[in-house]
């Protein structure tokens, strides 16, 4: 099953967009989702490991595939 993880932040004010947009592509299409906030210990390990500089950045399946909210069509492709 693909493996999404949103990486976010509370002051981030386009991280909510990024939340909703995977949410409800999940409950559409079914993958294991999680969300890590960037100022939490295993953010940072997340942001070291994939040199993440800016938030939303979405992880699929151990690639960085986004950064911001993505294109649901390109997003789609990416899951599937």
């Amino acid at each position: 099953m693909t493996k999404v993880t949103l990486v976010h932040a509370s002051w981030c004010h386009v991280c909510p967009a990024a939340k909703k947009f995977w949410n409800d592509l999940r409950s559409e299409r079914g993958f294991d989702y999680e969300e890590i906030d960037i100022d939490t210990p295993e953010g940072d390990e997340l942001s070291q490991k994939y040199s993440i500089m800016s938030v939303p950045t979405t992880i699929i399946d151990g690639e960085v595939a986004f950064i911001g909210v993505p294109d649901r069509e390109k997003a789609i492709l990416k899951i599937s």
